[in-house]
Protein backbone atom coordinates (compact mmCIF):
# COMPACT_ATOMS: atom_id res chain seq x y z
CA UNK A 1 0.00 0.00 0.00
CA UNK A 2 1.38 3.60 -1.09
CA UNK A 3 0.67 6.74 1.10
CA UNK A 4 0.42 10.51 0.45
CA UNK A 5 0.35 13.24 3.09
CA UNK A 6 -1.64 15.96 2.57
CA UNK A 7 0.12 19.12 5.04
CA UNK A 8 -1.80 22.33 5.65
CA UNK A 9 0.89 24.84 7.58
CA UNK A 10 -1.84 27.45 9.51
CA UNK A 11 -1.59 30.73 11.42
CA UNK A 12 -1.86 28.82 14.54
CA UNK A 13 -1.35 24.98 14.00
CA UNK A 14 0.09 22.84 10.90
CA UNK A 15 -2.33 19.53 10.59
CA UNK A 16 -1.77 16.50 7.88
CA UNK A 17 -3.75 13.64 6.90
CA UNK A 18 -2.57 10.71 5.82
CA UNK A 19 -4.32 9.41 2.54
CA UNK A 20 -4.24 5.50 1.32
CA UNK A 21 -3.90 5.19 -2.60
CA UNK A 22 -7.81 4.57 -2.48
CA UNK A 23 -7.90 8.56 -1.33
CA UNK A 24 -9.28 7.51 2.07
CA UNK A 25 -8.19 9.32 5.01
CA UNK A 26 -6.40 7.19 7.58
CA UNK A 27 -5.20 9.37 10.20
CA UNK A 28 -5.08 13.03 11.06
CA UNK A 29 -2.34 14.94 13.06
CA UNK A 30 -1.86 18.63 14.14
CA UNK A 31 0.53 20.29 16.48
CA UNK A 32 -0.21 24.25 17.15
CA UNK A 33 2.53 26.89 17.72
CA UNK A 34 2.04 30.43 19.35
CA UNK A 35 1.95 34.11 17.81
CA UNK A 36 4.16 36.44 18.98
CA UNK A 37 2.86 39.88 20.13
CA UNK A 38 5.19 41.79 22.24
CA UNK A 39 3.55 45.07 20.60
CA UNK A 40 0.29 46.16 19.19
CA UNK A 41 -0.34 45.00 15.79
CA UNK A 42 2.59 42.32 15.40
CA UNK A 43 1.80 39.06 15.07
CA UNK A 44 5.33 36.92 13.86
CA UNK A 45 5.63 33.08 14.43
CA UNK A 46 9.43 31.36 15.23
CA UNK A 47 9.81 29.24 11.48
CA UNK A 48 11.76 26.71 13.41
CA UNK A 49 9.23 25.81 15.87
CA UNK A 50 6.93 25.74 12.94
CA UNK A 51 9.46 23.54 11.15
CA UNK A 52 9.38 21.39 14.68
CA UNK A 53 5.54 20.80 14.69
CA UNK A 54 6.16 19.67 10.84
CA UNK A 55 7.98 16.98 11.69
CA UNK A 56 6.03 16.32 14.65
CA UNK A 57 2.59 15.79 12.03
CA UNK A 58 4.80 13.83 9.23
CA UNK A 59 6.42 11.66 12.08
CA UNK A 60 2.80 11.08 13.73
CA UNK A 61 1.43 10.24 10.13
CA UNK A 62 4.40 7.74 8.98
CA UNK A 63 3.59 5.80 12.17
CA UNK A 64 0.27 4.93 10.84
CA UNK A 65 1.24 4.01 7.38
CA UNK A 66 1.37 0.31 6.39
CA UNK A 67 3.51 1.04 3.51
CA UNK A 68 5.72 3.04 1.83
CA UNK A 69 5.09 7.11 1.58
CA UNK A 70 5.00 8.29 -1.93
CA UNK A 71 4.79 12.10 -1.63
CA UNK A 72 3.78 14.68 1.01
CA UNK A 73 2.35 17.98 -0.65
CA UNK A 74 1.86 21.32 0.80
CA UNK A 75 -0.98 23.84 1.50
CA UNK A 76 -0.27 26.96 3.20
CA UNK A 77 -0.90 30.13 4.97
CA UNK A 78 0.15 33.39 2.57
CA UNK A 79 1.35 36.51 3.03
CA UNK A 80 4.16 35.41 5.50
CA UNK A 81 7.92 37.22 5.28
CA UNK A 82 10.66 35.66 5.95
CA UNK A 83 14.46 37.43 5.89
CA UNK A 84 17.49 34.87 5.50
CA UNK A 85 20.95 36.28 5.43
CA UNK A 86 23.79 34.96 3.00
CA UNK A 87 24.17 31.47 4.29
CA UNK A 88 20.74 31.28 4.30
CA UNK A 89 20.38 31.16 8.17
CA UNK A 90 17.11 33.23 10.04
CA UNK A 91 17.19 37.13 10.01
CA UNK A 92 13.72 37.53 11.03
CA UNK A 93 10.16 35.32 12.38
CA UNK A 94 7.59 35.22 9.70
CA UNK A 95 6.27 37.94 9.65
CA UNK A 96 2.00 36.71 9.01
CA UNK A 97 -0.71 38.20 6.85
CA UNK A 98 -2.09 38.88 10.17
CA UNK A 99 0.98 42.10 11.06
CA UNK A 100 0.23 45.28 10.80
CA UNK A 101 3.65 47.00 11.00
CA UNK A 102 3.10 48.20 7.27
CA UNK A 103 -0.12 50.13 8.11
CA UNK A 104 0.96 53.81 7.75
CA UNK A 105 3.17 52.32 4.76
CA UNK A 106 -0.06 51.10 2.76
CA UNK A 107 -1.69 54.33 3.64
CA UNK A 108 1.18 56.05 2.10
CA UNK A 109 1.49 53.93 -0.97
CA UNK A 110 -2.39 54.97 -1.50
CA UNK A 111 -1.76 58.11 -1.27
CA UNK A 112 0.95 58.09 -3.90
CA UNK A 113 -0.59 56.18 -6.16
CA UNK A 114 2.31 53.13 -5.45
CA UNK A 115 -0.51 50.81 -3.93
CA UNK A 116 -3.32 51.19 -6.95
CA UNK A 117 -0.15 50.11 -9.49
CA UNK A 118 1.44 47.09 -7.12
CA UNK A 119 -3.14 46.15 -7.67
CA UNK A 120 -3.05 46.37 -11.35
CA UNK A 121 0.41 44.78 -11.71
CA UNK A 122 0.31 41.72 -9.32
CA UNK A 123 -3.69 41.45 -8.34
CA UNK A 124 -2.58 42.07 -4.40
CA UNK A 125 -4.99 44.39 -2.22
CA UNK A 126 -4.11 47.16 -0.99
CA UNK A 127 -3.60 45.72 2.53
CA UNK A 128 -0.32 45.69 5.04
CA UNK A 129 -0.78 41.68 5.17
CA UNK A 130 1.32 41.61 1.30
CA UNK A 131 5.01 41.33 2.08
CA UNK A 132 5.43 43.56 -0.91
CA UNK A 133 4.27 46.39 2.10
CA UNK A 134 6.58 44.67 4.74
CA UNK A 135 9.67 44.93 2.76
CA UNK A 136 8.87 48.22 2.03
CA UNK A 137 8.42 49.10 6.24
CA UNK A 138 11.64 47.42 6.70
CA UNK A 139 13.53 48.86 4.41
CA UNK A 140 12.49 52.37 6.17
CA UNK A 141 12.51 51.22 9.86
CA UNK A 142 14.43 48.34 9.86
CA UNK A 143 17.90 49.40 6.97
CA UNK A 144 20.36 47.49 8.68
CA UNK A 145 18.80 44.16 8.97
CA UNK A 146 16.88 44.82 5.19
CA UNK A 147 20.31 45.41 3.72
CA UNK A 148 21.59 41.86 5.46
CA UNK A 149 18.65 40.05 3.88
CA UNK A 150 19.95 37.99 0.75
CA UNK A 151 17.10 35.76 0.19
CA UNK A 152 12.98 36.71 0.80
CA UNK A 153 10.81 33.75 1.35
CA UNK A 154 7.83 33.19 3.18
CA UNK A 155 7.05 30.05 5.42
CA UNK A 156 6.04 27.23 2.70
CA UNK A 157 9.45 28.19 1.17
CA UNK A 158 11.08 27.89 4.54
CA UNK A 159 9.68 24.48 5.45
CA UNK A 160 10.74 23.01 2.16
CA UNK A 161 14.12 24.32 2.05
CA UNK A 162 14.47 23.11 5.70
CA UNK A 163 13.41 19.43 4.06
CA UNK A 164 15.31 19.58 0.56
CA UNK A 165 18.41 22.13 0.78
CA UNK A 166 16.12 23.97 -2.45
CA UNK A 167 14.31 27.59 -1.90
CA UNK A 168 11.80 27.46 -4.57
CA UNK A 169 8.11 28.84 -4.57
CA UNK A 170 4.89 28.12 -6.20
CA UNK A 171 2.76 30.23 -8.43
CA UNK A 172 0.07 30.77 -5.92
CA UNK A 173 2.19 31.39 -3.02
CA UNK A 174 4.54 34.02 -5.44
CA UNK A 175 1.21 35.71 -6.42
CA UNK A 176 0.47 36.13 -2.69
CA UNK A 177 3.62 38.48 -2.78
CA UNK A 178 2.71 41.15 -4.38
CA UNK A 179 5.47 41.07 -6.59
CA UNK A 180 4.44 38.67 -9.49
CA UNK A 181 3.40 39.76 -12.43
CA UNK A 182 0.09 38.97 -13.23
CA UNK A 183 0.84 38.86 -17.53
CA UNK A 184 4.49 37.52 -17.28
CA UNK A 185 4.15 35.22 -14.20
CA UNK A 186 7.53 36.64 -13.29
CA UNK A 187 8.87 39.03 -10.61
CA UNK A 188 8.02 42.74 -11.88
CA UNK A 189 10.85 44.07 -12.14
CA UNK A 190 9.75 48.06 -11.69
CA UNK A 191 8.19 46.83 -8.34
CA UNK A 192 11.75 44.84 -7.30
CA UNK A 193 13.50 48.30 -8.23
CA UNK A 194 11.27 50.12 -6.03
CA UNK A 195 12.04 47.57 -3.48
CA UNK A 196 16.01 48.01 -4.15
CA UNK A 197 15.83 43.69 -4.32
CA UNK A 198 17.49 41.46 -7.15
CA UNK A 199 15.39 39.12 -8.59
CA UNK A 200 17.89 36.95 -7.09
CA UNK A 201 17.35 37.33 -3.67
CA UNK A 202 13.74 35.59 -4.30
CA UNK A 203 13.15 31.86 -4.73
CA UNK A 204 12.63 30.21 -8.31
CA UNK A 205 8.96 30.12 -9.68
CA UNK A 206 7.54 26.43 -10.40
CA UNK A 207 4.17 24.86 -10.81
CA UNK A 208 2.33 23.93 -7.69
CA UNK A 209 2.52 20.15 -8.96
CA UNK A 210 6.59 20.41 -9.33
CA UNK A 211 8.52 17.83 -7.50
CA UNK A 212 11.39 19.22 -5.64
CA UNK A 213 14.89 18.02 -5.13
CA UNK A 214 15.15 14.57 -2.77
CA UNK A 215 14.58 15.24 0.79
CA UNK A 216 18.40 15.66 3.17
CA UNK A 217 19.38 12.10 4.39
CA UNK A 218 19.07 13.55 7.72
CA UNK A 219 15.40 13.58 7.60
CA UNK A 220 14.55 10.29 6.24
CA UNK A 221 15.34 8.19 9.36
CA UNK A 222 14.22 11.07 11.49
CA UNK A 223 10.49 10.96 10.01
CA UNK A 224 10.66 7.80 9.13
CA UNK A 225 9.86 8.34 5.25
CA UNK A 226 11.76 6.62 2.66
CA UNK A 227 14.74 8.34 0.78
CA UNK A 228 12.65 8.53 -2.69
CA UNK A 229 9.58 10.02 -0.84
CA UNK A 230 8.80 13.24 -3.39
CA UNK A 231 8.42 16.26 -1.47
CA UNK A 232 5.84 18.30 -4.17
CA UNK A 233 5.62 21.99 -3.61
CA UNK A 234 1.98 22.23 -3.42
CA UNK A 235 0.08 25.57 -3.41
CA UNK A 236 -1.37 28.44 -1.02
CA UNK A 237 -4.07 27.57 1.49
CA UNK A 238 -6.62 29.75 -0.68
CA UNK A 239 -6.40 28.15 -3.79
CA UNK A 240 -6.38 24.34 -2.73
CA UNK A 241 -9.48 25.46 -0.42
CA UNK A 242 -11.17 26.12 -3.27
CA UNK A 243 -10.50 23.38 -5.66
CA UNK A 244 -10.83 20.97 -2.38
CA UNK A 245 -14.33 21.45 -2.79
CA UNK A 246 -14.34 21.04 -6.28
CA UNK A 247 -14.94 25.11 -6.92
CA UNK A 248 -12.77 25.01 -10.19
CA UNK A 249 -14.98 27.09 -12.49
CA UNK A 250 -16.43 30.21 -12.44
CA UNK A 251 -19.93 28.49 -12.09
CA UNK A 252 -18.95 27.37 -7.97
CA UNK A 253 -17.78 29.99 -5.69
CA UNK A 254 -15.98 28.36 -2.45
CA UNK A 255 -16.77 29.49 0.88
CA UNK A 256 -14.88 28.66 3.34
CA UNK A 257 -15.57 30.14 7.03
CA UNK A 258 -13.47 28.94 10.04
CA UNK A 259 -12.08 32.07 12.74
CA UNK A 260 -11.39 33.75 9.40
CA UNK A 261 -13.17 33.27 6.22
CA UNK A 262 -12.78 33.67 2.47
CA UNK A 263 -14.79 33.71 -0.53
CA UNK A 264 -13.65 32.76 -3.68
CA UNK A 265 -14.02 31.71 -7.59
CA UNK A 266 -11.80 30.30 -10.28
CA UNK A 267 -11.45 32.31 -13.90
CA UNK A 268 -9.71 31.49 -17.17
CA UNK A 269 -8.07 35.05 -17.51
CA UNK A 270 -6.93 37.71 -15.23
CA UNK A 271 -9.97 40.37 -14.17
CA UNK A 272 -9.28 43.23 -11.63
CA UNK A 273 -11.70 45.36 -9.91
CA UNK A 274 -11.97 49.04 -10.20
CA UNK A 275 -12.15 49.34 -6.32
CA UNK A 276 -9.73 46.60 -5.52
CA UNK A 277 -12.32 44.94 -3.57
CA UNK A 278 -10.38 41.45 -4.15
CA UNK A 279 -7.60 39.72 -5.20
CA UNK A 280 -6.77 38.38 -8.38
CA UNK A 281 -4.01 35.31 -7.97
CA UNK A 282 -2.22 33.57 -10.95
CA UNK A 283 -1.93 29.58 -10.83
CA UNK A 284 -1.16 29.63 -14.62
CA UNK A 285 -1.62 31.63 -18.01
CA UNK A 286 -5.53 30.34 -18.22
CA UNK A 287 -6.07 29.77 -14.24
CA UNK A 288 -6.56 32.59 -11.91
CA UNK A 289 -8.06 32.93 -8.06
CA UNK A 290 -10.38 35.63 -7.18
CA UNK A 291 -11.84 36.06 -3.75
CA UNK A 292 -12.21 38.29 -1.19
CA UNK A 293 -10.55 37.36 2.36
CA UNK A 294 -12.33 38.15 6.10
CA UNK A 295 -10.82 38.75 9.23
CA UNK A 296 -13.91 38.65 10.82
CA UNK A 297 -15.79 34.77 10.96
CA UNK A 298 -16.19 32.64 13.98
CA UNK A 299 -13.92 34.68 16.39
CA UNK A 300 -16.71 37.60 16.05
CA UNK A 301 -19.07 34.55 16.76
CA UNK A 302 -16.92 33.04 19.48
CA UNK A 303 -16.72 37.13 20.92
CA UNK A 304 -20.42 37.22 20.57
CA UNK A 305 -21.22 34.38 22.35
CA UNK A 306 -18.55 35.19 25.49
CA UNK A 307 -19.97 38.92 25.86
CA UNK A 308 -23.72 38.01 25.26
CA UNK A 309 -24.10 35.15 27.17
CA UNK A 310 -23.09 33.65 30.84
CA UNK A 311 -20.12 31.66 31.17
CA UNK A 312 -20.87 27.54 30.45
CA UNK A 313 -23.26 28.63 27.93
CA UNK A 314 -22.56 26.49 24.89
CA UNK A 315 -22.41 27.53 21.02
CA UNK A 316 -25.31 25.80 20.55
CA UNK A 317 -27.13 27.81 23.34
CA UNK A 318 -26.26 30.73 21.34
CA UNK A 319 -27.48 29.47 18.06
CA UNK A 320 -31.08 28.42 19.90
CA UNK A 321 -31.69 31.49 21.64
CA UNK A 322 -30.38 33.54 18.08
CA UNK A 323 -33.12 31.12 15.85
CA UNK A 324 -36.00 32.63 17.92
CA UNK A 325 -35.86 36.12 16.48
CA UNK A 326 -36.84 36.93 13.25
CA UNK A 327 -35.18 37.26 10.01
CA UNK A 328 -33.67 40.78 9.88
CA UNK A 329 -33.27 40.91 14.13
CA UNK A 330 -36.19 43.71 13.90
CA UNK A 331 -34.27 46.18 11.84
CA UNK A 332 -30.83 46.05 13.77
CA UNK A 333 -27.64 45.45 11.68
CA UNK A 334 -24.26 44.79 12.91
CA UNK A 335 -20.63 45.27 11.18
CA UNK A 336 -18.43 42.77 12.29
CA UNK A 337 -15.02 44.69 11.85
CA UNK A 338 -13.66 43.53 15.38
CA UNK A 339 -10.57 42.20 13.63
CA UNK A 340 -10.22 45.35 11.39
CA UNK A 341 -11.37 44.05 7.79
CA UNK A 342 -9.58 43.04 4.33
CA UNK A 343 -12.99 42.19 1.81
CA UNK A 344 -14.22 43.85 0.50
CA UNK A 345 -13.55 47.18 2.78
CA UNK A 346 -9.64 46.67 3.30
CA UNK A 347 -9.43 48.86 6.29
CA UNK A 348 -7.00 47.76 9.05
CA UNK A 349 -8.69 50.19 10.95
CA UNK A 350 -12.25 49.35 11.18
CA UNK A 351 -14.29 48.92 13.80
CA UNK A 352 -17.01 46.51 14.94
CA UNK A 353 -20.77 47.98 15.59
CA UNK A 354 -24.55 47.57 15.88
CA UNK A 355 -26.67 50.14 14.16
CA UNK A 356 -30.12 50.65 14.77
CA UNK A 357 -30.44 49.11 18.93
CA UNK A 358 -33.62 50.05 20.42
CA UNK A 359 -34.84 49.15 24.00
CA UNK A 360 -36.89 46.65 21.66
CA UNK A 361 -33.72 45.02 21.02
CA UNK A 362 -32.87 41.83 23.68
CA UNK A 363 -30.13 39.18 23.17
CA UNK A 364 -32.26 36.95 20.57
CA UNK A 365 -31.69 40.26 18.16
CA UNK A 366 -28.85 41.11 19.35
CA UNK A 367 -27.06 37.06 18.95
CA UNK A 368 -28.88 36.90 15.51
CA UNK A 369 -27.99 40.11 14.24
CA UNK A 370 -24.19 39.20 14.72
CA UNK A 371 -24.32 35.97 12.28
CA UNK A 372 -26.54 37.64 10.26
CA UNK A 373 -23.67 40.39 10.23
CA UNK A 374 -20.78 38.03 9.47
CA UNK A 375 -22.68 36.49 6.43
CA UNK A 376 -23.67 39.95 4.97
CA UNK A 377 -19.57 40.86 5.09
CA UNK A 378 -18.95 37.79 3.14
CA UNK A 379 -21.55 38.12 0.97
CA UNK A 380 -20.27 41.99 0.14
CA UNK A 381 -16.90 40.43 -0.33
CA UNK A 382 -18.69 38.15 -2.69
CA UNK A 383 -20.92 40.63 -4.80
CA UNK A 384 -17.56 42.66 -5.96
CA UNK A 385 -17.06 38.63 -7.66
CA UNK A 386 -20.70 38.51 -8.91
CA UNK A 387 -20.15 42.12 -10.41
CA UNK A 388 -17.03 41.35 -12.38
CA UNK A 389 -17.70 38.00 -13.12
CA UNK A 390 -21.30 36.35 -13.15
CA UNK A 391 -23.58 34.96 -10.57
CA UNK A 392 -22.34 31.33 -9.78
CA UNK A 393 -24.86 28.11 -9.59
CA UNK A 394 -24.29 27.31 -6.25
CA UNK A 395 -21.18 28.41 -3.43
CA UNK A 396 -19.56 24.99 -2.35
CA UNK A 397 -18.92 25.37 1.66
CA UNK A 398 -16.77 24.21 4.02
CA UNK A 399 -15.43 25.50 7.65
CA UNK A 400 -16.46 25.06 11.43
CA UNK A 401 -18.64 28.31 11.10
CA UNK A 402 -20.81 26.68 8.94
CA UNK A 403 -21.22 23.56 10.64
CA UNK A 404 -24.95 24.11 12.03
CA UNK A 405 -28.29 23.74 9.92
CA UNK A 406 -29.19 27.04 10.78
CA UNK A 407 -26.29 29.00 9.80
CA UNK A 408 -26.02 26.99 6.52
CA UNK A 409 -29.87 28.21 5.85
CA UNK A 410 -29.39 31.61 6.79
CA UNK A 411 -26.17 31.85 4.47
CA UNK A 412 -28.20 30.07 1.57
CA UNK A 413 -30.88 32.81 2.31
CA UNK A 414 -28.68 35.80 2.54
CA UNK A 415 -26.70 34.71 -0.78
CA UNK A 416 -29.66 33.83 -1.91
CA UNK A 417 -28.24 31.00 -3.69
CA UNK A 418 -27.63 27.52 -2.61
CA UNK A 419 -25.26 26.58 -0.64
CA UNK A 420 -23.57 23.13 -0.60
CA UNK A 421 -21.74 21.22 1.96
CA UNK A 422 -18.78 19.03 1.69
CA UNK A 423 -18.03 15.50 2.54
CA UNK A 424 -14.82 16.09 3.26
CA UNK A 425 -14.24 19.59 5.66
CA UNK A 426 -9.98 18.98 5.18
CA UNK A 427 -10.30 20.64 1.53
CA UNK A 428 -6.86 22.19 1.88
CA UNK A 429 -5.23 18.77 2.70
CA UNK A 430 -7.23 17.15 0.34
CA UNK A 431 -6.09 19.35 -2.78
CA UNK A 432 -2.69 18.80 -1.47
CA UNK A 433 -3.06 15.29 -1.99
CA UNK A 434 -4.63 15.69 -5.33
CA UNK A 435 -1.71 17.66 -6.31
CA UNK A 436 0.54 14.93 -5.68
CA UNK A 437 -1.67 12.34 -7.50
CA UNK A 438 -1.12 14.55 -10.56
CA UNK A 439 3.02 14.97 -10.26
CA UNK A 440 2.85 11.19 -9.56
CA UNK A 441 1.29 10.68 -13.18
CA UNK A 442 -2.07 9.12 -11.17
CA UNK A 443 -4.46 12.14 -11.68
CA UNK A 444 -4.00 14.09 -14.94
CA UNK A 445 -6.88 16.86 -15.13
CA UNK A 446 -8.14 19.08 -12.06
CA UNK A 447 -11.33 18.00 -13.08
CA UNK A 448 -10.95 14.92 -12.41
CA UNK A 449 -11.36 16.18 -8.39
CA UNK A 450 -14.71 15.96 -8.53
CA UNK A 451 -13.97 11.99 -7.77
CA UNK A 452 -12.95 13.06 -4.17
CA UNK A 453 -14.26 16.50 -3.30
CA UNK A 454 -17.79 15.02 -2.80
CA UNK A 455 -21.02 17.20 -1.69
CA UNK A 456 -23.03 16.33 1.40
CA UNK A 457 -26.25 18.69 1.47
CA UNK A 458 -27.43 21.24 -0.25
CA UNK A 459 -29.41 24.31 0.97
CA UNK A 460 -31.75 26.40 -1.22
CA UNK A 461 -32.95 29.88 -0.15
CA UNK A 462 -36.20 30.45 1.56
CA UNK A 463 -38.35 32.72 -1.12
CA UNK A 464 -39.85 34.83 2.13
CA UNK A 465 -36.03 35.78 3.99
CA UNK A 466 -34.40 36.15 0.76
CA UNK A 467 -36.27 38.83 -0.20
CA UNK A 468 -35.77 40.35 3.26
CA UNK A 469 -31.94 40.07 3.85
CA UNK A 470 -31.94 41.01 -0.21
CA UNK A 471 -33.80 44.36 1.28
CA UNK A 472 -31.63 44.99 4.03
CA UNK A 473 -28.27 44.36 2.15
CA UNK A 474 -28.37 48.20 0.35
CA UNK A 475 -29.09 49.20 3.87
CA UNK A 476 -25.67 47.38 5.35
CA UNK A 477 -23.59 48.53 2.65
CA UNK A 478 -24.75 52.20 3.03
CA UNK A 479 -24.08 52.25 6.85
CA UNK A 480 -20.81 50.81 5.98
CA UNK A 481 -19.93 52.93 3.80
CA UNK A 482 -20.98 55.96 5.84
CA UNK A 483 -18.88 55.22 9.09
CA UNK A 484 -15.56 54.34 6.64
CA UNK A 485 -14.13 57.92 7.42
CA UNK A 486 -14.76 57.00 11.05
CA UNK A 487 -12.28 54.32 11.84
CA UNK A 488 -8.91 56.30 11.46
CA UNK A 489 -10.18 58.62 14.29
CA UNK A 490 -10.28 55.78 16.54
CA UNK A 491 -6.66 55.50 16.48
CA UNK A 492 -4.27 55.53 19.37
CA UNK A 493 -7.49 55.72 21.60
CA UNK A 494 -8.07 52.02 22.82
Amino acid sequence: MKYIIGMDVGTTATKGVLYDENVKAVFSASKGYPLIQTKIGQAEEDPKVIFDAVQEVIFALTQKADGEIAAISWSSQMHSLIGLDKDNNLLTNSITWADNCAKNVVQDAKKSGLARKIYQKTGMPMHPMAPIYKMLWLKDNEPELFNQVKKWIGIKEYLIFRLTGKLIIDTTMAAGTGMLNLKTLTWDQELLDTLNVKQEQLPEIAQPTEIVAPIKEEYVQKLGIDSDTKIVLGASDGYLSTIGVNAIDSDHFALNVGTSGAVRTIVDQPKIDQNASYFCYPVGKKHYLLGGPVNNGGIVFNWARQTLFDAGETPQDYLDVAQSAPAGSRNLIFLPYLSGERAPIWDANARGSFVGLTRMHQKPEMARAVIEGIIFNLYDAAFSLIKNTKKPVAINATGGFLKSDFVRQLCADIFNMPIVTMKEQQSGTLAAMFLARQALGINQDLSEIEQFAQEDKVYFPNPKEAVIYQNMFPLYCEIKNALAASYSKFLNKD
